[in-house]
């Protein structure tokens, strides 16, 4: 980035492209500004901003516009260019990068008069007007907490305030679970009861469940509200037993308007718990209650429970929230970067490592959360740089416990099916050519991608000696040496599986972060 020029005076951050753009040297960096150019804009380009402001309001979602469009401020309008301020470096670059064209080509086109847009850097502290305790009850897009703490049903879990819809991250694996969750809180009546959230854990089934109730009791404080998980039901229930008082705990079961169950799959096998719930579901759907509930599989999977209580659970809609690509996985890093930033000025998140954290840690959103947490404590609010090598470092743990995750048996099915051969072929005696070639990247793949020794790879090929592995990697590795398309084969084949580089016994190479235009879509 080139060489930046902050105003002390004013705290705007001005880099040389945009100095030269304003007619502004380094030595007039610092000049004082008039309060003609600090307000928000002249009448006339309040009309024309508020117009572009909902044109992208339009375009991008309201998830999309809240973080990266209402920050920006204009810091000035006049001469035929015009200012626009961003809170940090980091929000600057990626405006710029994202939106910056499309918001220039709006002015335009709504204005054709200003023919120049810059994008400048405001550090200044924010006045933040007081809303009226009114507006915020009766306001539905204020996605926030409540402004009075809700009262739940006893029993209940509390609800995390950081867990509301403005705060979910949209992707095409959660987009369609993040709609029927916003149609269900929104409706007075029961919404594809039950709504059932399931996928795999940190994806935002939790997250989802404790947005409905926020808006719920955004929309009606007096709603009665059970929020659970299945273990704590249980405990209850149990607790209950004990106390031979199972009568009062059917009514507080019953006695709500809302029931939310999150990680069903708990008490899956534990008879008595289970056919507990499934009678107080009963109840709450025959008395048109509505019903929440989530697990880590579909209700169609579960085992050992009736066929009646299984269709009881299908009844309504059953939304899988799928594993995060790496757009989304990026678009939350930049959220959450977004936020520490503000509350740790020295630290800022680069692009190139954005995109490692993203393409590495593809698990679920809890561990690259967790992830980011950890590199803002190592960077020490920007007094070391976050850098790749640091990084690897830094986030050892995480990247080998996602590396572990490979197995043999998906190396297997990935080989197989890129020749074009059955799994059971790489693992049968047969030494046709067509066949060896394969088994023996198959191995030499499992030794580079997961920890197994050769004895372990072996047995896991139709129970071969160890010294064929060792052969099997000698070979690949001869070959890809003096042949560029076949190590191009095997590249692209590992990629298939890890789309990184991956450090591995037989591998000289490190991770490096791709351009965004050759970063495959995971």
């Amino acid at each position: 980035m080139s060489d930046e020029v902050k105003c002390n005076d004013h705290g705007i951050v001005l880099c040389d492209d945009c100095q030269g753009r304003l007619g502004q040297g380094k030595e007039e960096g610092n000049r004082e500004v008039t309060s003609q150019e600090t307000k928000t804009a002249d009448d006339k380009f309040d009309n024309v901003w508020a117009r572009v402001r909902e044109r992208l309001r339009l375009e991008l979602g309201v998830q999309r516009f809240q973080y990266w469009v209402e920050p920006l401020r204009v810091v000035s309008a006049e001469g035929g260019r015009v200012v626009i301020a961003c809170t940090s470096r980091f929000e600057r670059d990626k405006v710029v990068e994202s939106h910056g064209e499309r918001i220039a080509n709006l002015i335009a086109e709504i204005a054709p008069e200003y023919g120049a847009v810059d994008f400048v850097v405001d550090s200044r502290p924010r006045i933040v007007q007081p809303v009226a305790a009114s507006a915020r009850a009766t306001t539905l897009d204020s996605l926030g907490a409540p402004p009075v703490e809700p009262v739940l049903a006893a029993g209940s879990i509390p609800l995390n305030r950081n867990y509301s819809f403005d705060s979910f991250i949209t992707g095409r694996s959660n987009q369609i679970a993040l709609q029927e969750a916003k149609r269900t809180a929104d409706s007075d009546q029961p919404v594809n009861n039950p709504l059932f959230f399931y996928g795999a854990t940190g994806l935002g089934k939790t997250h989802l469940m404790h947005a409905i109730a926020w808006r719920k009791l955004q929309r009606n404080p007096n709603l009665r509200v059970m929020l659970l998980t299945a273990e704590t039901f249980m405990r209850m229930f149990v607790t209950a037993l004990k106390a031979n008082d199972t009568l009062s705990f059917k009514n507080q079961m019953r006695n709500v308007d809302l029931l939310l169950v999150d990680d069903l799959h708990f008490i899956l096998g534990k008879e008595a718990t289970q056919e507990e719930l499934l009678a107080a579901l009963d109840w709450l759907s025959d008395n048109q209650k509505q019903i929440i509930l989530s697990a880590d599989r579909s209700p169609s999977l579960f085992e050992n429970i009736p066929d009646r209580a299984r269709s009881r659970l299908l009844k309504g809609a059953s939304v899988e929230i799928g594993a995060t690509d790496f757009e989304l996985r990026l678009a939350i890093l930049d959220a959450k970067a977004r936020v520490l930033s503000r509350e740790r000025p020295g630290f800022a998140l680069n692009t190139e490592a954005a995109h490692f954290m993203a393409q590495r840690i593809n698990t679920n959103t809890r561990e690259l959360e967790g992830a980011l947490n950890r590199v803002v404590t190592q960077c020490g609010d920007g007094q070391r740089p976050i850098t790749i090598e640091n990084l690897n470092v830094w986030l050892a743990d995480f990247l080998r416990a996602y590396d572990r995750r490979v197995t043999i048996e998906e190396i297997k099915k990935k080989v197989a099916e890129h020749y074009s051969l059955k799994t059971s072929d790489l693992e049968s005696p047969n030494r046709s050519r067509s066949i060896v070639r394969p088994r023996q990247i198959a191995m030499y793949l499992g030794r580079l991608l997961t920890p197994r020794s050769y004895p372990e790879i072996g047995r896991r090929f139709g129970n071969r000696d160890h010294t064929t592995v060792m052969h099997a990697v000698e070979t690949i590795q001869r070959l890809t040496s003096m042949d560029p398309g076949f190590a191009e084969e095997v590249e692209n084949l590992r990629l298939s599986i890890r789309n990184w580089p991956v450090d591995g016994p037989q591998s000289g190479l490190r991770p490096v972060a791709q351009t965004e235009e050759a970063q495959p879509q995971i």
